[in-house]
């Protein structure tokens, strides 16, 4: 007649204790855990269930593989879903540094896609040690979220591969239609290099034609 509830033992470390640890990761390593949280993230999207707290305190790597913890935000919107609750009344839940900007404005129906972003923030963290965006309050950090584009990749890492930096920016989109649709699609195109984003598109170098370029590509050579 005694109530209790048993949690499993996950042996390892937490992302975040390896990325002070190591700094930014490199792309491959990554990507790697990336694709193993967006399976998990994937499986509970399946389910109905939006984790809503996914950041690199929450999932911890254990015998090589990374394994998502800590749905509690997740358990406590499910449980407040009636009456006068928080979710009705516009109060964010969560991280600011990882919240979508719908989580941020205290939407009530959350979808995958704002895991999409979360996973899109942590991945940017895994590549350049910080997230998108950082802020000395909650409220400064969310301002940022919702107004600011975050700085490409590549200008604070040059060996990030474009595509890479195209499906990060992607799933940092400010709006949910822009993002991935599902936490599949999201280390699918990591892994395509022909993925681009017009946003990519807009910050790649110029080429810059000087004069004396143009007559020496005049000359019959």
């Amino acid at each position: 007649g005694f109530l209790f509830y048993v949690m499993p033992f996950v042996e390892g470390e937490s992302l975040r204790q390896k990325l002070v640890r190591d700094g930014p990761l490199p792309v491959r390593e990554a990507i790697g855990i990336l694709r193993e949280v967006a399976d998990a993230l994937s499986y509970a999207h399946e389910r109905g269930i939006i984790h809503r707290d996914i950041k690199p305190d929450n999932v911890m790597l254990s015998g090589r593989h990374a394994v998502v913890t800590d749905f509690g935000v997740a358990k406590a919107v499910s449980a407040a879903t009636t009456g006068d609750t928080l979710t009705t009344i516009g109060v964010a839940l969560g991280t600011p540094s990882y919240m979508s900007p719908e989580q941020a404005m205290g939407e009530r129906d959350l979808g995958a896609r704002s895991d999409v972003y979360a996973l899109g923030a942590m991945t940017y963290e895994m590549l350049t040690a910080e997230p998108p965006f950082t802020g000395a309050t909650p409220q400064a950090i969310v301002a940022r979220v919702m107004t600011e584009e975050p700085r490409p990749l590549t200008m604070q890492r040059r060996t990030i591969p474009p595509h890479v930096e195209a499906a990060v920016m992607t799933a940092l989109s400010k709006l949910p239609a822009d993002r991935f649709a599902s936490a599949r699609e999201f280390p699918a195109a990591l892994g395509n290099t022909s993925f681009v984003t017009t946003a990519t598109m807009r910050t790649a170098p110029a080429a810059v034609v000087t004069p004396r370029a143009r007559a020496l590509s005049a000359l019959p050579w």
